[in-house]
């Protein structure tokens, strides 16, 4: 862990997923065995369609539209190793970027990690609906 990110993890924030890590997606078992508990969670930004095989988003406070996921409590004593093993999957600093962001769950705001698009090689466009 380099130590912007050891620094980083020591905020044991939730962690807002919203592609493969989510319940019932293909890298849920990286998370699932440390998780919990759970929410639907959105947060505002916007899906980028960047034809790879996993989605992509980017995170904004004044966006209009909304990323919409899962936030995930996390276990206190896997806290690191779970965050280190998903930042390597996430292939952080190269594809993605762990930020925090405030996220809506069950009503109310909430402070949480989310993994922004970073990758400048694809062509970034709105997904389309």
């Amino acid at each position: 862990m380099s130590t912007d990110a050891a620094v980083s993890a020591e905020r044991q924030l939730p962690l807002f997923v919203y592609g493969t890590l989510r319940r019932g997606e293909s890298a849920e078992e990286l998370v699932a065995r440390d998780v919990t508990r759970r929410a639907p969670a959105r947060a505002k930004g916007r899906m980028l369609a960047i034809g790879a095989p996993y989605p992509a988003a980017v995170f904004s406070g004044d966006a209009t539209e909304h990323v919409e996921g899962e936030l995930l409590w996390l276990t206190p004593g896997a806290y690191g190793a779970v965050i280190d093993r998903v930042d390597e999957y996430e292939n952080v600093p190269f594809l993605f970027r762990r930020i925090a962001i405030t996220v809506e769950a069950e009503g109310v705001a909430v402070e949480a990690w989310a993994y922004t698009y970073t990758h400048a090689s694809h062509e970034i466009r709105p997904q389309m609906r």
